[in-house]
């Protein structure tokens, strides 16, 4: 992929067509669970953080930005399952 260009098109899809660790920092704010209609789309969260990890730099930053959303007055909780996973997805890399 060239640099310094904007690619549009499923983040998944894209990703897959960047070099392993060749990133340095990624911003992102993923959808919010259900705190929005997205008409139909559907979040392959486990997916893309696994993609994330593969093409970010050792020393490399990922700032992911999520909220949870609120039902029957108590929060989902998705943003710390999310942490989570990201934290799981940590330790497998330290021990390959």
């Amino acid at each position: 992929m060239e640099t310094n260009k904007i690619y549009q098109g499923d983040c998944l899809e894209v990703m897959k067509q960047i070099e392993d660790k060749s990133i340095d920092l990624v911003v992102t704010s993923p959808p919010y669970g259900l705190l929005r209609d997205y008409e139909g789309y559907t979040f392959d969260f486990e997916g893309i953080a696994k993609e994330l990890f593969r093409i970010i730099k050792e020393g490399g930053i990922i700032v992911w930005v999520v909220g949870d959303g609120v039902v029957n007055g108590s929060e989902t909780g998705d943003s710390f399952r999310q942490a989570l996973y990201f934290k799981e997805i940590v330790l497998i890399c330290m021990i390959l």
